[in-house]
């Protein structure tokens, strides 16, 4: 039944410009759905909504908890990232970034389940108050950026909190495109992290309990 469900907001999912599709969307609603009571989500990286969808409704589903989406909502991203963004917003009538994120959350029934903080993404962690239980990263994915990210957010991350990362398989990439791969690496060899899973371009972390 749960998956049935959940198949819903994987088909809204599918109507929003976005890359998280198939068994990685599978993957990330189901993570999102398994969070606590009243879990806080945070994605970094939102662009029109897509992947917001797949969280929220989620969270919906469960009745409870809340995801908060950082982006600049500017179009701007890694410089491989950045064309493939602007063909996209070329073809959307001219309406701002955020005004779409926003109809599209409208549009699935999840403007109460989600949140859009316009910004970059060490800029809204440098004010933010709140311990996160899923932190999901598909924002800017050069190495700068990736680093800059984790380390503004890694101090909110509870113990035992979920942490995925998008493009961070075993492949070739595009220049200054490889920063989740470098940080999953990076991950693998920290303690305090533990890798419980990998699906498609996914990689799945669990921070250590207190």
């Amino acid at each position: 039944m749960t998956q049935e469900r959940l198949a819903l907001y994987l088909t809204l999912s599918e109507q929003v410009p976005g890359w998280t599709r198939g068994v990685e969307a599978h993957t990330l609603s189901q993570l999102a759905y398994e969070l606590p009571d009243k879990a806080t989500v945070v994605e970094i990286g939102a662009f029109l909504g897509s992947g917001t969808i797949l969280l929220a409704g989620a969270r919906k589903l469960r009745r409870s908890g809340h995801v908060h989406s950082v982006d600049p909502f500017d179009g701007s991203g890694d410089a491989y990232s950045v064309p493939h963004y602007a063909q996209i917003l070329n073809q959307q009538a001219d309406r701002p970034p955020l005004v779409q994120f926003q109809a599209n959350l409208a549009g699935a029934g999840l403007q109460k389940w989600a949140t859009g903080h316009v910004g970059k993404a060490q800029d809204v962690a440098a004010h933010w108050t709140v311990p996160i239980d899923m932190l999901y990263m598909d924002g800017d994915q050069s190495p700068n950026g990736v680093q800059s990210s984790f380390d503004a957010w890694q101090p909110w991350l509870k113990p035992d909190a979920t942490l995925v990362l998008h493009n961070s398989d075993e492949r070739a990439y595009a220049e200054s495109h490889d920063g989740h791969y470098r940080l999953r690496k990076h991950l693998e060899r920290t303690p305090g992290y533990r890798l419980v899973n990998t699906v498609a371009s996914l990689s799945i972390f669990r921070r250590a309990p207190a």
